[in-house]
């Protein structure tokens, strides 16, 4: 009993004495220690819940392709009711595109632009269409070597429009005067392109221009620079592009596209025209004030009266000016 009662007072006495080994001293080294710095140990901050999906707003990059784009819709309503000063109830609806597709690896890169707007006016149980356009533009690139600003280009471009136009409103569906690829336009050449930030700018002193009008009617008419019953025509000149686009840091963008055209055969100084400017101002991130402008001269199409005798018989300057507020979205196009 004594050998029992001794053995189990010795084994008591030694977990004592191990708890008090293990407890640290209020002035310990181990009090002293710092608390952990390490970032798992930290408390972390809560973190404002990320959207499931969301619009791109910076031009998206897939290899070597890069892509940008504008997209907007104006609207713009007149209503009128017992209104002593007169006037008519309209409304103007219209949309704009404008994408872009490029490609670069290496020496080679190309670029392809596509241009399309339509817009429509209701007034007074009549339709209008005051906006149509379709155009398609690729250009190949190969860079010269040791000219980095220049490149050996080929160029090529289809223009025409959506639907059919009319000479005034009202006109029965059968008296138009334009649709879909009549007329439609081809170009394509070979030449130099220059580059900076800003500017682009594209010479060809060999392109081939070709003017189709696919509408028996129309063809019939020899509207277009064609003869009566011709469907297509080729001329052969010189070409110029350029195209300014900017972003300014006060939310204005501008876009500045200028084509020119001349017939070495036919009139080598009398050149075609076709200017088309557009200014965007962002209010918001998605509502934008649009400015349109497009000017075209072409000694083919006859637009005036040159007589007096009531017949357009001459070439002349066509001004298009479209201007409005809407919604609209654009993904590295106009920042």
């Amino acid at each position: 009993m004594i050998r029992r009662g001794a053995l189990l007072g010795l084994v008591c006495w030694a977990v004592s004495a191990s708890l008090q080994a293990s407890t640290p001293e209020p002035h310990s080294q181990s009090a002293k220690r710092e608390p952990s710095s390490s970032p798992a140990l930290q408390p972390s901050s809560p973190q404002a819940p990320k959207p499931l999906w969301r619009l791109p707003s910076e031009a998206i990059t897939v290899g070597p392709w890069t892509f940008s784009g504008l997209y907007g819709a104006t609207f713009n309503q007149t209503f009128l009711r017992q209104w002593n000063a007169g006037g008519q109830n309209s409304l103007n609806t219209g949309f704009i595109l404008r994408q872009s597709a490029d490609y670069a690896r290496d020496k080679w890169s190309a670029t392809h632009l596509l241009d399309a707007a339509y817009g429509l006016n209701f007034q007074e149980g009549i339709v209008r269409k005051i906006d149509d356009k379709l155009e398609y533009n690729l250009r190949v690139d190969h860079l010269i070597s040791g000219q980095p600003m220049w490149k050996l280009s080929g160029f090529g471009s289809l223009k025409s429009q959506w639907y059919k136009g009319f000479a005034k409103p009202g006109d029965p569906d059968t008296a138009y005067v334009s649709r879909f690829l009549a007329p439609g336009y081809a170009l394509a050449g070979i030449g130099l392109t220059h580059k900076d930030a800003f500017l682009e700018f594209y010479f060809s002193p060999v392109t081939a221009k070709y003017t189709v009008v696919l509408d028996p009617r129309l063809q019939a008419q020899g509207l277009f620079g064609l003869s009566p019953g011709q469907a297509l025509r080729q001329e052969m000149g010189a070409y110029m592009n350029m195209r300014f686009k900017r972003n300014f840091p006060n939310k204005l963008a501008v876009d500045l596209r200028t084509n020119l055209f001349g017939n070495y055969l036919a009139s080598p100084f009398s050149i075609d025209v076709d200017a088309d400017i557009l200014l965007v101002y962002r209010a918001t991130n998605h509502l934008s004030i649009t400015l349109r402008t497009q000017g075209i001269f072409d000694r083919d199409i006859a637009v005036r009266d040159s007589n007096g005798d009531g017949k357009v018989d001459a070439p002349g300057i066509q001004l298009k000016q479209l201007s409005g507020v809407g919604l609209t979205y654009n993904f590295g196009s106009i920042k």
